[in-house]
């Protein structure tokens, strides 16, 4: 049984809340692709349908929320070493993932069977799913972007840059380019997390501060979401974005609730490697499903959708874990060829939020160490 009683080293950590929330949106990240690859493979996705339709609100907002944070930390560095943490960093993962995933689809799922019909075939199109990125990369590609344009607007009015970005939110249609869409459907959100960051920090004090009262604001936001999702007010331009706030509002007020809470170690683990994951959770999760399909699964589709699930958030982890003094670990940690030239080298400054699963955000190597561990504290996703 949980225990509702606050441990010492979580209520010393007034960020623990970060890891939380980042592990609360991986894990919804997962579960959003593993309902659409149930969906194709058997027709049905069980529980994960109505969760993933509950949580489309504040699920990948509050990621890009979390990815602006403490962005004012390092906005101001040298540009040489600001492009290498921002930008050369996000390019060697994007390539290298980008480049596995195309492999994996092409001789593994034999989705892409167009992409045998030759060599110059092949090589277009793992040229075209490096620029325009399949499945989950999406957000590898964005953020980048992100990270220069606010550097670049850095001088600019707070509040005329936001409002810019809400209405790109709120307004109606599409250019049908996906990078331009994308931008313009999470950038506000990623600005009100740079923009906002102490009232958010306060507002995780407030409500670790007034437990009761947090506790049954979230339940009444959890109606009044569903409530909104039901009637399809979430789509609405202008709703969007005022739903994805709230829900922005919730999942802080919650993590920041379960921070003081036994029992969510393991979340708080998720959430301080959540790159790890979400590089690597697609492959456990689709050999599942397809393998499930081929031996005719037996024990109904939610089961096999909670399969899915623990698998695709656990397997990243363990792979991660096995392979930290092999090659494989290039998997997930940055070399230290992949950088930019002259980027000056910083002693690794961690923030993640658990002292447990403490994490280096923006690590540099420290002398005799080559390689550059993932950013886990900055990457959060559709």
């Amino acid at each position: 049984m949980t225990s509702t009683q606050p441990t010492p080293s979580r209520t010393a950590n007034r960020f623990a809340w970060v890891d939380l929330a980042k592990g609360l949106c991986i894990v919804a990240v997962v579960c959003l692709y593993a309902h659409m690859e149930l969906v194709t493979v058997f027709g049905q996705s069980g529980w994960l349908a109505p969760w993933a339709a509950f949580a489309k609100p504040f699920r990948m907002p509050d990621f890009f929320l979390l990815s602006g944070l403490f962005l004012s930390a390092v906005l101001h560095r040298p540009w040489r070493s600001y492009l290498d943490t921002k930008v050369v960093h996000y390019a060697y993962f994007l390539v290298l993932w980008a480049t596995l995933l195309y492999f994996y689809a092409v001789f593994v799922l034999g989705d892409s069977p167009e992409s045998l019909s030759g060599p110059v075939k092949f090589f277009k199109l793992w040229i075209w799913a490096l620029a325009l990125p399949e499945y989950m990369l999406w957000f590898i590609q964005m953020l980048p972007v992100f990270f220069v344009v606010t550097r670049l607007l850095r001088g600019a009015s707070k509040v005329l840059l936001w409002s810019a970005a809400a209405l790109a939110m709120v307004w109606p249609g599409t250019t049908g380019n996906a990078l331009v869409d994308e931008f313009a459907a999470y950038y506000v959100f990623f600005l009100t997390g740079h923009f906002c960051a102490p009232w958010i920090l306060r507002l995780a004090d407030l409500a670790r501060a007034n437990r009761a009262r947090t506790a049954a604001l979230f339940v009444a936001w959890c109606f009044v979401n569903q409530w909104a999702v039901s009637a399809g007010l979430t789509f609405r331009p202008g709703l969007d974005l005022a739903f994805g706030l709230l829900g922005i509002t919730a999942i802080v007020a919650l993590c920041a609730w379960l921070a003081d809470v036994r029992g969510f170690s393991w979340l708080a683990h998720t959430g301080a490697n959540s790159i790890v994951v979400y590089l690597a959770f697609l492959i456990p999760l689709t050999l599942v499903t397809r393998f499930a399909w081929a031996g005719g699964w037996p024990f109904g589709i939610d089961a096999l959708a909670t399969l899915a699930v623990v698998l695709g958030v656990a397997l990243p982890l363990g792979l991660h874990r096995a392979t930290r003094a092999s090659l494989l670990r290039y998997l997930f940690e940055r070399p230290a060829w992949a950088r930019w030239p002259g980027a000056e080298v910083r002693a690794p400054r961690a923030q993640s939020a658990n002292p447990r699963t403490e994490t280096a955000p923006e690590a540099q190597p420290s002398p005799g160490q080559t390689p550059l561990p993932l950013q886990t504290g900055d990457l959060h996703l559709r």
